[in-house]
């Protein structure tokens, strides 16, 4: 702000009293002195950096009064400003009659904007007075563009941004501060597709306050170069504009392509063919999507093997491109080949592979099982022949046409009496494809006649079936027999294996022979006709007696069933239905005409039904049971027990398991106490007030009173099922010392679960002759293609992994137990697996009727070829408790082991390391560098060199070179004379059509050549 004296008007008046004042205040002053306490300063003009032209700085002091600011002359003021932005001459100034200071500025070479400052210090301030002002200082003219920031690389169709900084000789920005500048740009690109963010391809874009011109460019969607020519402000002109590149590559995924050779989609299972797979993906513009993720993931389906997965996550080229080969296979099967992109998983392609088998070359022939049942045991009974066709390499054939028959002559039974010969279902099949031509081989029958000529319970017989394919046959040796014997299966998985791989090896044995049909089974039915019975809704003797039909139906045609009620009948006067008569008698009739039972306690307890295997008859007996009133238990269960000891006309099965089951819905008391706990008495029937008395029988000795030691020293299993709630405590207790104390269970019923407990009755009794078997699997003399090998250990190791191998369970399947599980454990078989006596013993124990026993174990095959796994010696040894010992042989079980030469899922890999400068330093001329390189493909690599000396904002390529996969190494030199000093970055870039790029970089300090002087040197 300017200011004049004519500005400024005096009230004289003021002034002498405001005089006084300050001379009141201010003793120290001089009288009539004016004491400054404000400056002003005024607006500056605008200066170039490094003209040499001035700005004029004026500053007022003035005292500011009430009545008005005045001038105050004759103070002195200096004046300052930072040197960096240039000086102040004279730096001190007196003011003048109008209290006016005046100086000069003089800018330096820096732009920007200056402080001056003016200071007045003055007797009687507390502090110096300060002013104020800011000088502009203009850059000079436009001298060189001296940065440019770009990234060199952009997704084709993206935006990216282009900064210019341009600069004076002094190094100042050409910023708009002052009067405002353009920077010219101007693109060029593949297909002209590229434009600046107004839409052309020419734009002049003002720079900012910073100096900074920021030009958005959209690149052409096309990949490829977008090359722009920058032009600075004038004067410049064109000998200082710049040319920069900017590639385009390809975006995000959209699409992909496959490529596969062959292109059949089939290839044979050789061992040596490929299948070759190149992957390109695109984007949304068609341009190859460059380093971007490609998951390939490979699903081998092989027969009678679990799937095998493989995934990679791969990279593709600088084409968007991504090849692999899968195979070779040695096995047949399915290859799934499917190739998703990371990022975009709607980007997926996939193909099928057929690994097929080559022309048939042999026949391999096995039977399961080869010990079987005559079929008078088992009328079912078959064994399926298989032959498996194969190629050389061990891979399944299918459409093969084998035939099969018994070998004449070769059926063998000793002169048992057959009546039965064995025979084939046909005499021809077509190998499915699997590779397995199946029949079904029916064995032998012999007479079940004991009476008839050359009966034996031992017979046996044999025959040797053959198989025959082309010109090739095998035979196979087939038995059945109608004595005690186990069935024995075998399978492996996988059954093509390769060389160092697994296989699971299973061994079942299975409880279905003659000799292990069950027990016969006796078995009484005590049950509770008290009136309490009738209760609920369905009464309780309607949900007992349907239960117990269920039990019966649960009986075979070996076993029998008897019947006995316990309830008061009322005086004998009440007329029972007596079963399988017309006629009605009394209690007390029936049974003086029936049982040899003491009169004292007749109509108590009643035999309805001695024992018979006729079942139905059971079920009617069952239907006639009449609810009266007591509960007699003692008498019930008495008449039971002497049922099952043969009284009256009963006939019990020597052999037979003997059981009563007993069932009262309610506590004991006409008779007392079952387990006679205390005193006994022959003439008291009801003991209500004296629970723990009971009545004696005279034909029991006096342990016997107890029934429980009654039932059990004539080997009677007593189960006992306590109907309701009504029961007590001590009445339920009662019951399960009853059941418990002779070997049975104890059981609570009630009307929703008393069928469930019938039929687990059923399904303890059903206790199955025991076999004590053994299985020694021995791997000696194994047979590998035509060669024998003395020892296992040669040919497999044995492999242990908890819970997977050596496994051992069991397990019965029957119509009453359904499936039940007996035992599942591991077992680490490495200690029997010696060089000498490689072998897996099992000591089985007892197998039951329906019971199956199977172990698993894993090996690991060394040898290639067709392998018998089990050697000859490897046997079964069994015992049926009758007979003496028996054994059986492993049947044959082949598995063909390939070699190890499956590569799966391949991929050429090409690396580029240990980038290292050569040279010696300091670099004044040349820059050598060299590196490693690693390449598996096929193709050639190139190798681009490039440099950069401006923090990697541009790179520059000096170098290419080619390779190929014998070539280790790559080496290459930069001549540095003339370039600018710094740090210089060397980067190697190399590609190859079949795998992703790679690159190295390192970064060395040049110190010389700065000058770009051009010289000769002579060496």
């Amino acid at each position: 702000m300017m200011m004049c004296q004519d500005d400024i008007r005096w009230n004289m008046n003021s002034w002498t009293y405001a005089c006084l004042a300050v001379g009141l205040l201010l003793l120290g002053v001089p009288a009539g002195a004016l004491v400054p306490d404000k400056i002003i300063m005024n607006e500056t003009s605008w200066v170039t950096a490094g003209s040499g032209e001035t700005a004029t700085i004026m500053a007022w002091v003035l005292n500011v009064t009430p009545d008005g600011d005045a001038l105050v002359p004759g103070v002195a003021v200096d004046f300052a400003v930072d040197s960096t932005y240039g000086s102040i001459s004279p730096a001190s100034v007196v003011t003048n009659s109008e209290g006016k200071a005046t100086t000069f500025f003089t800018p330096g070479t820096r732009s920007g904007t200056a402080i001056i400052t003016a200071t007045v210090s003055y007797e009687g301030l507390d502090e110096p007075l300060t002013g104020s002002v800011e000088q502009q200082i203009d850059h000079a003219a436009a001298n060189k563009i001296a940065d440019l920031c770009y990234e060199p690389e952009v997704t084709a169709g993206e935006t990216t941004e282009i900064v210019v900084l341009v600069v004076d000789r002094y190094g100042n920005p050409v910023d708009n501060r002052n009067v405002t500048e353009n920077v010219n740009f101007m693109v060029g690109s593949p297909t002209g597709g590229a434009a600046f963010i107004d839409g052309t391809d020419e734009i002049s874009v003002p720079v900012d306050a910073d100096g900074n011109a920021v030009a958005t460019l959209r690149v052409d969607a096309a990949a490829g170069e977008n090359l722009v020519w920058i032009q600075p402000p004038a004067p410049i002109g064109f000998s200082g504009s710049r040319s920069i590149s900017i590639a385009g590559a390809g975006g995000l995924p959209a699409g992909i392509t496959q490529a596969v050779v062959p292109g059949s989609g089939s290839v044979p299972a050789d061992g040596k063919t490929k299948v070759s797979f190149t992957y390109t993906l695109l984007d949304e513009y068609g341009n190859p999507s460059a380093g971007q993720g490609l998951w390939v993931n490979a699903t081998l389906k092989r027969l009678s093997q679990p799937d095998e997965q493989e995934s990679r996550l791969l990279k593709t080229n600088s084409l968007g491109q991504v090849m692999i080969t899968y195979g070779p296979e040695d096995s047949v099967g399915m290859a799934i080949i499917t190739a998703t992109a990371a990022v975009n998983a709607s980007v997926s392609i996939s193909e099928d592979v057929e690994f097929t088998s080559t022309d048939p070359t042999n026949m391999l022939l096995s039977a399961s099982p080869q010990s079987m049942p005559s079929r008078d045991v088992k009328p079912n009974s078959v064994s399926q022949i298989r032959a498996k066709v194969m190629d050389v390499r061990g891979n399944p054939v299918g459409g093969e046409t084998v035939t099969f028959e018994i070998v004449s002559g070769s059926v063998v039974y000793d002169g048992y009496n057959q009546t039965g010969e064995p025979y084939l279902d046909g005499d021809s099949a077509v190998t499915n494809t699997n590779g397995y031509a199946v029949i079904g081989f029916h064995p032998g029958a012999f007479t079940t006649d004991p009476d008839a000529p050359n009966w034996s319970e031992t017979a046996t017989g044999t025959a040797t079936v053959q198989a025959t394919w082309g010109n090739v046959s095998r035979d196979i040796e087939l038995t059945w027999k109608n004595y005690p014997y186990l069935s024995v299966e075998t399978e492996v998985s996988p059954e093509t294996v390769a060389v160092n791989d697994t296989v699971d090896v299973t061994i079942r044995l299975k409880g279905d022979g003659w000799a292990l049909q069950p027990d016969p089974i006796d078995v009484v039915l005590c049950t509770d006709r008290s009136g309490s019975m009738l209760r609920d809704n369905p009464d309780r003797m309607h949900s007992v007696r349907e239960a117990a039909k269920q039990f019966v139906d649960e009986m075979s045609e070996n076993d029998q069933v008897g019947l006995v009620t316990f309830g008061r009948n009322t005086g004998g006067s009440d007329w029972i239905n007596v079963p399988g008569e017309s006629s009605f008698q009394s209690p007390q009739s029936y049974i003086n005409n029936n049982y040899n039972t003491p009169k004292q306690y007749l109509g108590y307890a009643t035999v309805d039904l001695r024992l018979t295997n006729a079942l139905s008859t059971v079920k009617v007996g069952l239907d006639n049971i009449v609810p009266d009133s007591g509960t007699p238990m003692r008498a019930g269960l008495y008449e039971s027990i002497k049922e099952l000891c043969g009284a009256g006309s009963s006939t019990p099965n020597s052999d037979a398991i003997k059981a009563v089951i007993l069932l009262s819905d309610g506590d004991y008391n006409w008779y007392g106490d079952p387990l006679a706990r205390g005193d006994s008495s022959t003439s008291i029937t009801y003991y209500d007030d004296c629970d723990w008395d009971y009545y004696g029988f005279s034909d029991l000795t006096d342990a016997e009173q107890n029934l429980s030691i009654y039932a059990r020293n004539n080997n009677i299993t007593i189960y006992s099922i306590g109907y309701a709630d009504s029961i007590s405590t001590d009445g339920k207790a009662t019951l399960q010392k009853l059941a418990e104390s002779t070997g049975g269970v104890y059981y609570d019923g009630d009307a929703a679960n008393i069928g469930a407990v019938y039929t687990a009755i059923a399904g303890e009794l059903k206790t199955e002759a025991g076999v004590d078997t053994e299985l020694d699997v021995v791997f000696e003399n194994i047979e590998v293609n035509t060669e024998v090998f003395e020892s296992g250990a040669d040919v497999f190791d044995y492999v242990y992994e908890d819970g997977v191998s050596t496994t051992i369970e069991s397990w019965i399947d029957n119509e009453t137990a359904h499936h039940e599980l007996l035992y599942l454990y591991t077992r680490d078989d490495t200690p029997n697996w010696t060089s000498e006596n490689p072998h897996l013993p099992f000591n089985i124990g007892t197998v039951r009727l329906g019971q199956t026993w199977e172990t698993t174990f894993r090996l690991a095959v060394k040898m290639e070829g067709n392998i018998n796994i089990f050697g000859p010696n490897s046997t079964i040894t069994f015992n049926d408790g009758n007979d003496g010992t028996d054994s059986l042989t492993l049947p044959d079980t082949f598995i063909t082991a390939l070699p190890l030469n499956n590569t799966g899922m391949d991929f050429a890999v090409l690396n580029i390391t240990n980038l290292v400068f050569t040279g010696a330093e300091p670099v004044d001329e040349l820059l050598p560098v060299a590196w490693d390189l690693n390449y598996t493909g096929l193709y050639n690599v190139t190798q681009d060199v490039f440099y950069s000396n401006d923090n990697e904002y541009t790179w520059v390529k000096f170098d290419t070179l080619s390779a190929t996969n014998e070539t280790t190494g790559g080496a290459s030199t930069l001549d540095v004379r003339g370039r600018p000093p710094g740090d210089y970055v060397i980067r190697v870039r190399g590609y190859a059509p079949d795998t992703e790029d790679a690159s190295a970089k390192i970064t060395q300090s040049v110190t010389a050549g700065a000058t770009g002087s051009a010289y000769i040197r002579i060496q």
